[in-house]
């Protein structure tokens, strides 16, 4: 049922991990659960969306809403499952 989700549009809601420094994100985790520690990951692999934008978003310790276009991904570098790329910040 989630390789159906490669390539479709998707919309999901999570907790931002920022992987840049500053106040706007084009790039970062999204996770299932918020984070209770600065330097901890929060969530397993299949907890987390790699989240890439076009315009910055805001950083938050609320829940974010984004919306793109999904990849489930196979044999990541970095062990995610999925990716969420053409995001933007959903209202």
């Amino acid at each position: 049922a989630v390789q159906a989700l490669h390539d479709k549009a998707v919309k999901v809601q999570g907790f931002m991990l920022p992987l840049e420094p500053g106040e706007r994100q084009k790039h970062f985790l999204l996770s299932a659960v918020p984070t209770t520690c600065s330097f901890c990951v929060p969530a397993g692999p299949e907890g987390l969306i790699e989240v890439r934008t076009s315009t910055p978003v805001r950083y938050t310790v609320d829940a974010v809403t984004v919306q793109g276009r999904m990849a489930v991904l196979k044999d990541d570098k970095y062990g995610l499952y999925y990716r969420i790329v053409d995001a933007e910040q959903a209202p």
